[in-house]
């Protein structure tokens, strides 16, 4: 027969872990909610009004800390480069980057993104980029 201490503090380990996984499992199911808005808030302060025809949407949880917020933003396809905008926000720290990646093979630029001005200046090179491309699979 136990001694009623130990089963007292049996009974406390097992509720204080009950609640820890309740409140994990709280944490995970609002993760994506809480990334993609993290991400319109950011955006419209980085990028202004403009950004909020921006539809984001979540990467999945990449990491294993569950309060680092990740969500991406199509911007489409330009002469076969995929343009999209990626969200991070970690303890206090967020940021937008540019990912440009090309359709037909493993290659991509990720650009920090500081401003709209500056968001404007890297799609420019990634357009300016792709009409230098060769055409027809002839030489540039």
């Amino acid at each position: 027969m136990s001694h009623p201490l130990v089963t007292a503090a049996a009974e406390q380990l097992a509720a204080a872990e009950g609640r820890r996984t309740a409140d994990r499992e709280v944490t995970l199911r609002t993760w994506g909610p809480r990334s993609v808005t993290a991400a319109s808030r950011h955006a419209r302060r980085l990028l202004g009004p403009a950004a909020v025809a921006l539809q984001w949407g979540i990467t999945g949880l990449l990491s294993f800390e569950e309060n680092h917020l990740q969500a991406v933003a199509a911007l489409g396809t330009v002469s076969g480069r995929r343009l999209e905008l990626h969200y991070s926000g970690l303890r206090g720290a967020e940021d937008i980057s540019l990912r440009v990646s090309c359709e037909s093979c493993a290659g991509q630029s990720i650009h920090e993104v500081m401003s709209l001005e500056q968001l404007g200046l890297l799609l420019s090179e990634a357009f300016a980029t792709s009409s230098d491309a060769p055409k027809d699979g002839g030489p540039a």
